[in-house]
């Protein structure tokens, strides 16, 4: 059987990640590298061994040895890319977020489901060992119901900022809400297995000084299920490892914390699990979706509710009131 091809789109900051895990995988054969930067293109392409590199991604739209493609550029152009490369009749694997605005996840909803090709979300944190660990312990009834879950993505952002990335790009800067966010709002999405209905959300931007945008958030959310949510997210932070981590659940009969289970009996325990590369794992689980034609675990309207819930927050923390939830993909 053909091996599938892969084209790549975009030179962003998981992109060796990708490169590394698709070599490995035995059924696929790396193709070729599009960046708007030639230099970029050569380096994944070396670095793939793959057979050209372009700045032009309608080079490998035209391939018809191309099967796939990972995009993995800037995140507002991931709508572009993505159905771009689904109405050349490709399968896409999309880094997250899936994009960043309504109408956009509205569109590539559309495309996915008038061409019918495998189209994934790469939420990786939800193939991370120890959430996956958590997310079993939970659905296995061990702590009982959720009535309060949390998470946070704190980072010192700066040697991304500066000098002028496409981040921090007056012309499309990154909202960290929804570049940084769609971490752990994704994860709690997943972990409590319910839509958000309604958010309430705050924001400023002191710390981040050469960023465009606001750098700090507070998003506080409720769920369809009665459960409720916070998210912390600064890309403004000076130092590394604070916060609550990604996924903290509050259960009726016991807590999962930092990591650790806690329960209604007293007993403190380390969650086990066995350290695997997540970006491998999204990579060999979408491989084998598009193969046997199996709906993917992150497909089109996860990642659209993910980045639906996101701008709700975006637009509470502008309006400073709270905002319903669009989640009728």
């Amino acid at each position: 059987m053909r091996k599938l091809g892969i084209g790549f789109v975009g030179s962003d900051v998981h992109i060796g990640g990708y490169v590394e895990s698709f070599l490995a995988n035995g059924k696929v054969e790396l193709i070729g590298a599009c960046d708007n930067n030639q230099k970029l293109a050569e380096n994944i392409s070396d670095q793939g061994n793959m057979g050209y590199s372009t700045t032009d991604y309608q080079v490998l739209l035209e391939d018809e040895t191309v099967d796939i493609i990972m995009v993995c550029s800037p995140d507002h152009l991931h709508a572009e890319h993505a159905i771009a490369a689904l109405k050349a009749g490709k399968h896409v694997l999309c880094e997250k977020p899936l994009t960043t605005d309504l109408q956009s996840c509205r569109d590539i909803v559309q495309a996915v489901d008038e061409t019918g090709l495998t189209f994934m979300v790469s939420q990786f944190m939800r193939f991370e060992s120890v959430y996956r660990s958590i997310k079993k312990i939970y659905d296995q009834g061990e702590i009982g119901c959720a009535f309060f879950v949390e998470g946070s993505y704190i980072h010192d952002m700066r040697a991304y900022y500066t000098p002028r990335t496409w981040r921090s790009d007056p012309d499309n800067p990154q909202n960290i809400l929804i570049g940084g966010g769609c971490h752990p709002l994704d994860l709690l999405r997943w972990a409590v297995g319910s839509d958000i209905e309604e958010v309430h959300a705050y924001s400023n931007g002191y710390a981040a000084t050469d960023f465009p945008l606001d750098d700090c958030y507070i998003y506080s959310c409720k769920f369809q299920n009665g459960c409720i949510g916070k998210v912390f997210v600064t890309s403004g932070c000076k130092g590394h490892g604070m916060g609550e981590g990604f996924l903290s659940i509050y259960g009726t009969q016991g807590t999962i914390w930092q990591n650790k289970l806690y329960t209604a009996q007293g007993g403190i325990e380390e969650i086990q699990f066995e350290k695997q590369n997540s970006i491998q794992l999204v990579s060999s689980h979408f491989i084998e979706c598009v193969l046997g034609g199996q709906k993917p675990m992150i497909d089109v309207r996860e990642g659209a509710k993910t980045v639906a819930a996101l701008v709700a927050g975006v637009e509470s923390a502008e309006s400073g009131e709270p905002v319903k939830v669009f989640n009728e993909f």
